[in-house]
């Protein structure tokens, strides 16, 4: 018998384990998905996840974020529940960190109330938020960030990412 060779392309697997979240999501909210873009970009050196006690110094606790795609799901007929994740294509393990929340139309501001730091596992926000910034017409960049509170733990993901020109 013949051997077969399975060879992913590590593209497609960051883009299938969004869409699964991104699925999850539609399936949690039932809202149907109307649109989703892939981007490409990379996140700057700032992009990290800090975890620890509420009130202690979270910059000594950073854990760095890497990626270079951005996948933008948009729910629902008015298009304004979203959903942002960043990944890294090459990824052998599918590290995520989604944003998920309310984006009216014509504003460049979401209003984060969930992230998920975990596939397909939303988590509450205390506050949150991402800025999506234009060149000229032309998405350039996007920043999210997010606090966590949970018991007496907190949680902050940040994440700047800058989209590849001529998308």
């Amino acid at each position: 018998m013949g051997r077969f060779t399975w060879a992913l392309d590590a593209r497609k697997v960051a883009l299938g384990a969004c869409i699964a979240v991104l699925s999850f999501a539609m399936l949690s909210s039932a809202e149907e998905l109307r649109e989703m873009r892939m981007i490409n970009g990379v996140c700057e050196p700032s992009s990290h996840i800090a975890e620890g006690p509420i009130g202690a110094d979270l910059t000594k606790r950073q854990s760095r974020f890497f990626c270079d795609a951005a996948i933008i799901g948009f729910f629902g007929r008015s298009k304004t529940h979203t959903l942002v994740q960043f990944s890294e294509k090459g990824s052998h393990h599918g590290q995520i960190i989604g944003y998920a929340g309310d984006m009216p139309e014509g504003q460049n501001i979401l209003t984060v109330d969930h992230v998920y730091l975990t596939q397909a596992v939303a988590t509450p926000v205390t506050k949150g938020y991402c800025k999506f910034f234009y060149k000229a017409t032309r998405l350039s960049g996007i920043s999210c960030g997010a606090k966590i509170d949970e018991g007496n733990r907190r949680t902050v993901p940040i994440i700047a990412f800058d989209v590849t020109p001529q998308q």
